[in-house]
């Protein structure tokens, strides 16, 4: 049994795509990058904490009815079910240090916090939270010194 190798060649000409296609794929992903920007820096501090900070931790029976409450309370579901949320709970005035070194970008914070995460599991309007007590360093945009948004635990 021989086997014999070829040397592949390729016709470049054939199959290169114009240089407006790629004009318009970049301008493509640079507005991508600016629309979601701006989803995130349409927060401010008020609209974060409605949306993550719970302390004192409200009381509930167990953790995801603390899920359900929370969310009905702060208003998170309008007209469909937020898939996920999560709730610092730590004063706002120590998730707000994490921010103080950074006025602007994403800051790690250097201490853990308490939170707790909740997944809907429901479909609109039936929505059905099941909550993940967890802790770690959250991982914060901040902007003038505030955060805008919750990026997760690092």
């Amino acid at each position: 049994m021989y086997i014999t190798c070829q040397t592949l060649s390729f016709d470049t000409t054939a199959t290169m795509v114009p240089k407006d296609t790629y004009r318009l794929f970049l301008y493509l992903t640079i507005l991508l990058g600016v629309l979601l920007m701006q989803s995130c820096e349409g927060q401010n501090w008020g609209a974060f904490r409605n949306k993550h900070i719970d302390y004192p931790k409200t009381e509930a029976p167990n953790v995801n009815a603390y899920c359900n409450l929370m969310i009905q309370q702060r208003g998170l579901n309008e007209g469909k079910c937020k898939p996920t949320n999560t709730f610092i709970n730590e004063s706002p005035s120590t998730v707000q240090q994490v921010c103080t070194k950074t006025s602007n970008g994403y800051r790690i914070s250097a201490d853990k916090f308490p939170v707790v995460e909740c997944r809907n599991r429901g479909r609109w309007p039936d929505c059905n939270y099941v909550g993940k007590p967890r802790t770690g360093q959250l991982r914060l945009l901040c902007r003038d010194n505030l955060p805008i948004h919750y990026g997760g635990l690092a």
